[in-house]
């Protein structure tokens, strides 16, 4: 499946960074700390805000085919920047009447989410 996806940006003050997709627009920036006036999640954020939007539409998507009940998801992730792999741990937390079975297939549909996928496989990067 071909999928394109447009994002923009332009430079604001400091280090804030305003894009935009589609009508939304969202801002990023740094902390204060590193030089930024705090107006938005730091890159990175946005990135793990990304995965974690991923995959729980993927399992509220999945449950709902299956009949499940998914009363609600709570994930938390946790970026360590190793020099070598950077490697991201979570902690997954669900509400509703969900067997041990369903929780672990829920959880392990959500790594196969577009996201996790693009994350996973390398990603090649083409200047237009």
């Amino acid at each position: 499946m071909h999928q394109e996806v447009k994002v923009s940006g332009k430079l604001k003050e400091a280090y804030t960074v305003e894009t935009s997709s589609r009508l939304h627009y969202l801002l990023a920036d740094q902390s204060i700390s590193d030089g930024g006036l705090d107006l938005g999640p730091t890159p990175t954020e946005l990135l793990l805000t990304s995965l974690i939007s991923c995959k729980l539409i993927t399992m509220k998507m999945y449950a709902k085919r299956k009949n499940w009940d998914l009363q609600n998801v709570f994930i938390e992730l946790q970026l360590i920047d190793n020099k070598d792999k950077a490697q991201i741990n979570k902690t997954v937390q669900f509400e509703g009447s969900l067997s041990e079975e369903q929780r672990q297939r829920l959880i392990l549909i959500s790594e196969r989410c577009p996201i996790v996928k693009m994350l996973k496989n390398s990603i090649e990067f083409k200047l237009l």
